[in-house]
């Protein structure tokens, strides 16, 4: 993937033209065609430049097949496993040469392990959050502490100081956390002109320090509020399956049960 320069300002990521940013001379690979599939892949052919003949899409639930179709993309139902995952998407990932680019928007799935494997083929790799094989919440001869959100993240760290360098692989570039980070960048830019505290975009993770330090901001808060409902007969295996994940169920005062982070 070789990144095409832009204009030095500080709206260029915002370019109402929505111009291409990189090039993709290898084959696009999502993997999971849900909600979050179905948004993402208008981004993807929005801002990348990639032969659409060469896009594939890789969900066991083929309900939404005939919207990947529509996007020229090639549709194979298959789910990814532990068994599985190297032989069904080495081919994928390699087929036709050039470097292609791996979308993992999956569940179940080991984000680490698709990693690894992308680093091997030379691929860039991105998801929305880390994720374990199935069955990991479940593994009762791990500890809790063992089976959270915190020790995945933090084995994806660990692989990270053991194996530098590389091909790119950005994870957990979801909502929260992802693109909460883009908003704060923007929102501190916008406070720093509005303050006069310069509207220079810092280059470096000590120069976004400084900003923020220059402007006056000492401290910032994230909120989201979960509106989703489960029926009750849902809410043991609810209780069981999120608390791995670091979600606790709570009650609201209209009644029924909600999810929301811990």
């Amino acid at each position: 993937m070789t990144s095409v320069e832009k204009n030095g300002t500080e709206a260029g990521a915002q370019n109402a033209s929505f111009e291409k940013y990189a090039r993709i001379d290898g084959p696009v690979v999502m993997l999971g065609f849900g909600s979050i599939g179905r948004g993402t892949l208008p981004l993807i052919e929005r801002h990348f430049d990639f032969d659409p003949k060469r896009l594939v899409v890789v969900d066991p639930d083929d309900s939404n097949k005939e919207l990947a179709e529509q996007h020229g993309a090639r549709f194979i139902k298959q789910a990814i496993t532990k068994d599985n995952y190297r032989e069904v998407l080495t081919p994928l990932l390699t087929e036709g040469g050039g470097q292609g680019f791996c979308v993992n928007l999956t569940v179940d799935v080991s984000s680490l392990d698709l990693m690894r494997l992308c680093r091997e083929l030379d691929t860039p790799y991105i998801d929305t959050v880390v994720e374990p094989w199935l069955g990991f919440y479940f593994d009762e001869s791990l500890d809790p502490s063992e089976r959270s959100n915190y020790a995945l993240r933090e084995a994806v760290l660990e692989e990270r100081r053991k194996n530098p360098g590389g091909t790119t692989a950005v994870s957990c570039c979801g909502a929260n956390p992802g693109m909460v980070s883009w908003f704060v960048k923007q929102a501190l830019l916008d406070v720093a002109k509005d303050t006069g505290a310069g509207t220079e975009v810092p280059k470096t993770r000590a120069d976004w320090a400084k900003l923020m330090q220059k402007a006056g901001v000492k401290g910032i808060h994230i909120a989201e509020r979960d509106t989703q409902r489960a029926p009750p007969q849902a809410v043991p295996y609810l209780r069981q399956h999120m608390v791995g994940r670091g979600f606790h169920l709570r009650r609201h005062a209209a009644g029924g049960a909600g999810l929301g982070h811990a």
